[in-house]
């Protein structure tokens, strides 16, 4: 009877193994479609916007970059984007360093700011965090002013702060691009050996004759790779010189463009000329970035970890504690100017709380435009979101475990538009997509290729965390238990890889849900989402309904986040075997 039921069973063995093989079979092909598709999405338009840019009518010509030279301020532009992009540069890597070198090597560490901070750039979005300093320190109507000026008895409706100047627009823009430095400046303090601070301080020298002879030497490569990082995203910063920049008579070149297109008739010939020309400068960026990021582990200096190396700083531990919580209240404080600035039905020098009210709020939300531009972005972002976590983990994890090559080029293809800045991926795709053969301009699939596109980046980071934390040993139980390829992934490597994702989808969704550079210049009357509609406010004056909208964005966004994340917990604490 035995023998009769195994001998029953044998054709479906051969008919699963059969199924496996044509799975295995199409598999490569599959990914390479689809890897084909992503290439395709971020080359075809960047590519035929530079083409465009220097091959016209049939000929190689410069006339555009000649066009360029002789627009009307552009020297000025230019040099504002170089005083703001070295000053953040500094500051913001100066601020990342210092917070990095506390919290890897003082006995000032305060324990829960080391996994927060990196998250810290998140809690409010650019656009409510650059305009919460506008309506906390504008020298007429700011908030902080007033009250100052009320309490110091100054007479006068201006200052004694402003933040519209360059000093205010870099140290802005600083502390929220700090995180960036200090990610990379804290894991060079964690690689190299602290015994080699501990040795020179045996021999005499001090806490700051050891920083600079020798802890600062040892991570200069990256030193010089934090601050790159951060010139690359500060060249390409849109929001903040577009909120504190306008009012300080402050234009940088991706504000520039915006306006390039913006005006009428659209200058589009002389915008996406400088959009390509932005992306060589960010690409030979990128390259010197790449080489010293090498540079840095090759600096890696290994050894016996003591914990005797901690630098214990006295009274000054709580001094360097203070500005840890100086830092984090500057990242929160916008949010005080935010929602003070909604309840306010008009600007004043004199801060007056009788005056609040609820009516731009009443206003904002029963709105039909912002109503459709709420529901465009977080529909949007959660469905960009979800395509950039399904593709980045299907290449991701097939490139590893069954392809075993080419792991390079799919991480290549998915980084690549990480030094592509916000602003040229807008251009590109409004160029490219407002003529024929194919027209997308005014409709949500535009802008949902463009947020995939932006963030895949982001979503090829926390998709390898995610596969990284897959066992091998369990897929191949799996397989040598007869699971096929499909279940394995179902069943075995996705409730793994679970949290991973869930974390991946939510920066993701977050990120789309308030971007601003792309959306201002690919929204339209079709398609209206928030990053649109607040530049829209903004430009017309209406601060605090920009207020009030970020304020709306931050609270429903927290909403969405917190819930997916409880439901994926749950069901990743349901649904997986011990």
């Amino acid at each position: 009877m035995t023998e009769i039921t195994s001998a029953a069973k044998l054709p479906a063995v051969s008919t699963v193994r059969a199924g496996h093989g044509l799975v295995r079979k199409f598999m490569p092909w599959l990914l390479g479609v689809l890897l084909l598709v992503v290439v395709a999405l971020i080359v075809y338009p960047i590519g035929r916007m530079v083409i465009a840019s220097f091959y016209q009518e049939g000929a190689f010509t410069l006339e555009p970059v000649r066009a360029v030279l002789n627009s009307e301020g552009i020297g000025r532009v230019v040099w504002n984007t170089i005083v703001y992009t070295v000053g953040t540069l500094v500051v913001a890597t100066s601020i990342g360093g210092l917070l990095a070198w506390i919290n890897e090597r003082t006995d000032a560490r305060i324990n829960w700011l080391a996994g927060v901070l990196p998250l810290i750039p998140l809690l409010i979005p650019p656009i409510g965090s650059a305009l919460g300093y506008v309506l906390l320190f504008d020298e007429r109507a700011g908030v902080f002013n007033a009250i100052l000026r009320q309490l110091l008895g100054i007479a006068g409706n201006e200052g004694p702060v402003s933040v519209a100047n360059f000093p205010g627009l870099i140290l802005v823009s600083s502390i929220n691009l700090a995180p960036l430095a200090y990610l990379v400046i804290s894991a060079a303090f964690r690689n190299v050996d602290p015994a080699l601070d501990e040795a020179s301080r045996v021999f005499g020298a001090g806490h700051l004759r050891t920083l600079r002879r020798v802890t600062l030497p040892v991570i200069r490569p990256a030193l010089a790779s934090g601050s790159l990082v951060v010139g690359i995203m500060a060249v390409g910063a849109f929001t903040y010189p577009l909120i504190i920049g306008t009012s300080a008579g402050i234009t940088t070149l991706p504000v520039y463009i915006y306006r390039l297109f913006s005006v009428y008739p659209p200058q589009e010939d002389v915008a996406i000329t400088l959009g390509v020309m932005m992306l060589l400068v960010i690409q030979v960026a990128v390259v010197l970035q790449m080489r010293v990021a090498r540079s840095v582990h090759r600096s890696t200096i290994a050894g016996k970890r003591s914990s005797n190396a901690v630098v214990r700083l006295g009274k000054w531990r709580w001094v360097l504690r203070l500005f840890i919580i100086a830092y984090v209240c500057a990242v929160i404080l916008p949010l005080i100017g935010l929602v003070i600035g909604s309840l306010q039905p008009y600007r004043a020098s004199v801060l007056d709380p009788s005056t609040f009210t609820l009516d731009t709020y009443r206003s904002v939300l029963t709105n039909p435009l912002t109503q459709e531009s709420l529901l465009n972005s977080f529909t949007l972002g959660a469905v960009a979101a979800l395509l950039v976590m399904a593709v980045s983990a299907v290449l991701i994890y097939s490139t590893s475990r069954s392809i075993g090559k080419g792991g390079r080029l799919v991480e290549g293809v998915l980084f690549m538009p990480a030094s592509i800045p916000h602003t040229v991926i807008g251009a590109a795709f409004l160029f490219t997509f407002s003529r024929p053969p194919l027209i997308l301009y005014g409709t949500p699939l535009l802008l949902l290729f463009a947020y995939i596109v932006a963030f895949m980046p982001q979503g090829a980071s926390a998709a390898a965390s995610a596969v990284s934390q897959s066992s091998k040993e369990l897929s191949e139980a799996s397989n040598v238990s007869g699971a096929g390829p499909l279940r394995t992934l179902v069943r075995v490597v996705l409730p793994q890889m679970l949290p991973g994702l869930v974390a991946g989808w939510v920066i993701v969704f977050f990120l789309a849900v308030n971007e601003v550079t792309a959306s201002a210049l690919l929204a339209g009357l079709g398609t209206s989402v928030v990053g649109h509609l607040a530049v829209d406010f903004f430009n017309n004056g209406r601060l605090a309904d920009v207020a009030v909208l970020a304020i709306l964005v931050t609270a429903i966004t927290a909403t969405v986040v917190g819930a997916v994340s409880r439901l994926a917990s749950r069901s990743f604490r349901t649904g997986v075997p011990s």
